[in-house]
């Protein structure tokens, strides 16, 4: 768990810290914190303004899916799938 002396600094300064390790910036900060933080962003929100934001997120998470099932594709595998595929394909060259 965290160090009682941190967690005493952390509750003193407001409920909120900023840790550096190498170039990786954290904010560490309690859950109260967090909570009220969250809230203050969504309240001031109108209701198109929230759904706006749930399309944003929603489609950024999209997004991240995508990249990550195309890093996992194999390549090899993808190149199998296309000759057995029933597909036909017509192209166009140049003459």
């Amino acid at each position: 768990m965290i160090d009682k002396k941190l967690k005493e600094a952390l509750e003193l300064i407001g409920g909120r810290a900023i840790l550096k390790e190498e170039n990786q910036y954290y904010i560490l900060m309690t859950l109260r914190e967090f909570k009220k933080l969250r809230q203050e962003a969504i309240g001031g929100l109108t209701k198109q303004e929230l759904v706006d934001r749930i399309n944003n997120d929603i489609a950024a998470w999209k997004v991240v899916q995508e990249e990550e099932k195309i890093s996992e594709m194999d390549l090899g595998e993808m190149a199998k799938q296309e000759i057995e595929s029933d597909e036909v394909r017509y192209e166009k060259t140049e003459v």
